[in-house]
């Protein structure tokens, strides 16, 4: 279908036309990356959508990766799973701005849930009741 454009055939030249196309559509999908952004209607005060025009500028912000900084001053590379981040929690009021919120790694997204939030305890599959502790299977 691309012989009009690749006369050669090259297959290579065909994969990376290929794939051009899908990281562009995946980054229109997921960062609402445009060339031409239409005007935002916003977010309502308190809402947990993040607005288009917010996505944008935190992932050219954070260059597309992970902005999670260690105890050494070391920055996360990691560019899989990323995921939108609020700097103060939404549970407790965290807005959906451009200052407010950075670009996480799944791992440290959930890194700082825990700190924040405190370890889920693990449940039963398909149920909310949590599974026993160690403790009260032993008998004292």
């Amino acid at each position: 279908m691309l012989r009009h454009a690749v006369p050669t055939g090259d297959t290579a030249q065909i994969i990376d036309r290929a794939l051009t196309v899908l990281i562009d559509d995946l980054a229109r999908k997921k960062f609402a990356a445009t060339d031409q952004p239409r005007a935002s209607r916003g977010a309502a005060p308190g809402s947990r959508y993040v607005a288009a025009k917010v996505r944008r500028a935190v992932w050219i912000r954070d260059g597309g990766r992970c902005a999670f900084v260690g105890k050494g001053g070391r920055r996360c590379n990691e560019r899989s799973f990323a995921e939108f981040h609020h700097l103060e929690p939404y549970g407790v009021g965290g807005e959906a701005t451009v200052e407010a919120m950075e670009l996480r790694c799944r791992a440290h997204n959930n890194y700082e849930a825990e700190l924040f939030y405190g370890r889920r305890q693990p449940t039963r599959p398909g149920t909310s009741a949590p599974l026993p502790s160690m403790e009260a299977t032993v008998d004292s």
